[in-house]
């Protein structure tokens, strides 16, 4: 049989022996029965025993988000863990709350504040040591301090704000895994670098450890956290930052670096870069490796009959053409001006110099249109393989281009594969 609330109320003088902060909560009306005395230290000294509105201990938005909460709290009592930004006698404050129902009341709720307060206005406490934590929860990088088994002793709003997931508190590591890292194999991949820092950090705690991390936060974002391991004694610091936003922007920054502006295909410095890691990773022996060398025939004649725009328009034209006649291993860069280059690896000589006749086709099947009207465009392309014994770009691209050569001298609009003679014009 529940206990009448007035008689649990006033069965609650063991409060004040609690050294955590607490107060009780009165549902559904959201008053503030009682606090201890470990909560008018955190919050305010100048908090009374005496029944006041929960928006008086925390503000009204931090008394809202508590009463919509507190309906979301399973029977079990699982789940039972809310951060809210809350206005208190202090200042503002990030208040982390674990509610917890007091047995054999129906609307008694205890409420333990996190002591890992964050106070935005840095008033907290005139006490150094405490200014000090103030400081350190306001910090916009996230600090965890482990001890020699792994366990967190302390954590910072910062990490709250990341990793305080709904329903825990304090995760074992595993757990923590779990949560962060959804995909298992991601997981492993993670949790072997901890290992692995770990590891480093015991033979050699000078020696900081850095690891870079994609993981699901508690708002259910994903983010790239850039993180630094140090020990000191026998803890571990473990420091992280968001480099979300940074990383974004230099895949951004690589993407435009490696893209031809106009055309959209590779431009020459990513075509380079793609061909040396092609040649760098090689199994030992060689591989089958060509490379095609395209020229738009009579280009300048486009540019000097009808202007820049329409020869640009005829670039864009020719890049589409040539990707669509290309398988996706293929590489299509602009070389330059007018010059495109193809690498096509574990190629044979034969099917590369089949891969050029249908990209030569595909281009003067018909009319391109223009702003100018239709235009009729053709290639002259040259092809070349690369030797086993050479694994070196610039010569292959040598070999092409003398091929490339050859079929303009032989009259343009054909291929021409290197060490053979220039095959009919496909005009």
């Amino acid at each position: 049989m529940r206990r009448p609330e007035k008689a649990a109320i006033l069965n609650l003088d063991w409060l004040d022996l609690v050294s955590a902060p607490v107060f009780v909560l009165a549902l559904p009306g959201t008053a503030v029965v009682r606090t201890n005395r470990a909560l008018r230290r955190v919050l305010g000294p100048g908090l009374t025993d005496a029944p006041m509105p929960l928006s008086t201990l925390i503000g009204m938005d931090g008394a809202d988000r508590v009463a919509a909460f507190v309906r979301t709290i399973p029977e079990d009592g699982s789940r039972n863990t809310l951060s809210a930004s809350c206005s208190t006698a202090k200042g503002p404050a990030n208040l982390v709350l674990h509610l917890t129902r007091i047995p054999d009341t129906d609307s008694l709720w205890a409420v333990t504040v996190d002591e890992r307060t964050l106070f935005f206005d840095g008033t907290a406490s005139d006490d150094a040591e405490e200014t000090f934590r103030g400081i350190i929860q306001a910090l916009p990088i996230g600090i965890d301090i482990l001890d020699s088994q792994h366990r967190a002793v302390f954590y910072n709003g910062f990490s709250d704000r990341l990793y305080l997931y709904d329903g825990y508190c304090d995760l074992e590591m595993t757990e923590w895994f779990e949560r962060a890292f959804p995909n298992a194999q991601a997981r492993g991949v993670a949790r072997r670098q901890w290992d692995d820092a770990i590891a480093a950090l015991d033979r050699n705690p000078g020696e900081p450890q850095v690891m870079e991390w994609t993981v699901l936060c508690r708002d259910g974002l994903s983010r790239v956290l850039h993180n630094q391991m140090s020990k000191i004694g026998s803890h571990y610091a473990f420091i992280y930052w968001d480099v979300t936003e940074q990383r974004r922007l230099e895949g951004k920054l690589r993407q435009l670096a490696g893209t031809d502006m106009l055309t959209g295909v590779c431009s020459r410095r990513e075509f380079f870069e793609r061909a040396e890691h092609i040649l760098a990773t090689a199994p030992r022996g060689g591989l089958d490796l060509c490379l095609l060398m395209l020229d738009i025939d009579h280009f300048k004649a486009i540019n000097d009959g009808f202007g820049h725009r329409i020869g640009d328009q005829a670039l864009v034209a020719v890049a589409a053409l040539c990707k669509s006649a290309l398988r996706a291993t293929d590489i299509l860069a602009r070389f330059g001006g007018e010059e495109f280059v193809v690498l096509l690896p574990h190629t044979r000589l034969h099917d590369a110099g089949r891969i050029a006749q249908q990209v030569l086709q595909s281009v003067s099947a018909r009319p391109i249109p223009t702003a100018a009207g239709g235009l009729h465009l053709t290639v002259s392309m040259g092809v070349a393989s690369l030797d086993p014994d050479e694994m070196d770009i610039d010569l292959l691209i040598e070999r092409a281009d003398i091929a490339l050569y050859a079929a303009k001298r032989a009259g343009r609009n054909r291929v021409v594969t290197s060490q053979e003679p220039a095959s009919p014009s496909m005009a």
